[in-house]
């Protein structure tokens, strides 16, 4: 009875994953990347987007919306940081069909200038029939410019930095003039030269 229970048990847990495989690979997935690992602001990029449609339907790719983050802003009476393609109309045939798509952007050179998160998303003919939405992420690394830095109060720390300086030269001339000087023993004077004999008459 025991070895019916394992048999079983391995047999379900076989099943299992064989169900949880082919569940995973009947799906539609959105893939999103860059041109290149790094930009300097105002250089133009490639952004890659490729679609693989592993399902048993055909799609037709609608609406391809891309959302700069970091680069976002309502600039004089227009939107700028995002594209977005309506009515793409191209069709990702089913059971390992492609659909690509490249997409130039500029980084800008204003304060926006920075590393950002590109988000792509695409609508199709058939979205309630997807296990989830299509959409990826793709980072846009931008070389960061180095910002000049300032000590503050420079003036002071140049004052207080002499000083100190100057106290520490007296204090190891004073230490080196005395460990040099030596004691000396006194001087023997020689005693004065006797009187000369006066001389008699």
């Amino acid at each position: 009875m025991r070895k019916k229970i394992i048999v079983m048990s391995a047999v379900m847990a076989f099943l299992a994953i064989l169900y949880t495989q082919s569940a995973a690979a009947q799906n539609a997935v959105l893939y999103a990347w860059t041109d290149l690992r790094q930009y300097a602001p105002g250089e133009t990029g490639t952004l890659y987007i490729t679609v693989r449609n592993d399902l048993g339907i055909d799609l037709i790719i609608k609406n391809i919306t891309i959302i700069y983050v970091d680069w976002l802003a309502y600039v004089k009476n227009h939107w700028e940081g995002n594209k977005t393609f309506t009515d793409v109309n191209e069709i990702c045939e089913m059971e390992g069909g492609v659909y690509n798509k490249e997409v130039t952007f500029t980084v800008p050179t204003d304060g926006r200038g920075v590393t950002t998160d590109a988000i792509v998303s695409i609508t199709t003919d058939k979205d309630d029939q997807l296990p989830h939405p299509l959409y990826d992420v793709a980072e846009i690394n931008v070389v960061g410019i180095p910002e000049p830095r300032t000590v503050v109060d420079m003036d002071t720390w140049m004052t207080s930095l002499t000083v100190v300086i100057v106290i520490c030269t007296i204090i190891l001339a004073t230490v080196v003039f005395l460990s040099t000087r030596r004691t000396r023993a006194p001087r023997l004077v020689a005693p004065p030269p006797p009187p000369s004999p006066k001389a008699k008459n």
